[in-house]
């Protein structure tokens, strides 16, 4: 009996932690109204929000997560010099307010030879 209680109180300290966890999914503006961030699953696609046109698609891994902020290991596979490559950047998205979000990008664009850090304040559309 004294078990039960000791698991149940377990569970109960444990399970507010994970309503606090941010879950993306949707369509989210960017706040220039330039961009449009779309979270299906474990993937972000990135698109010209007036011509719907495909900037970017990412695999994304959870590396990191709290109440305020989840980080991502963000996979994006594209074609460069007629071969198949990839590469790996990190994500961040931390929590404003409610259904409003900073993304944060860190890593090498496969546009150009260096590295970039962009933000972003992303809100829910859809």
């Amino acid at each position: 009996m004294k078990m039960k209680k000791l698991l149940f109180l377990i569970l109960m300290l444990c399970c507010p932690f994970g309503l606090y966890a941010i879950e993306l999914n949707g369509k989210y503006l960017s706040q220039s109204g330039e961009l449009m961030f779309v979270f299906k699953s474990d993937s972000l696609y990135i698109d010209i929000a007036q011509s719907q046109r495909n900037v970017s698609a990412f695999k994304l891994v959870k590396n990191k997560e709290d109440k305020k902020s989840t980080t991502y290991n963000a996979y994006e596979t594209y074609v460069e010099n007629g071969s198949l490559t990839y590469r790996e950047v990190l994500i961040k998205v931390t929590s404003k307010k409610k259904n409003e979000f900073i993304l944060e990008y860190f890593g090498k664009d496969k546009d150009r030879d260096y590295n970039s850090n962009e933000r972003y304040t992303i809100k829910l559309i859809d």
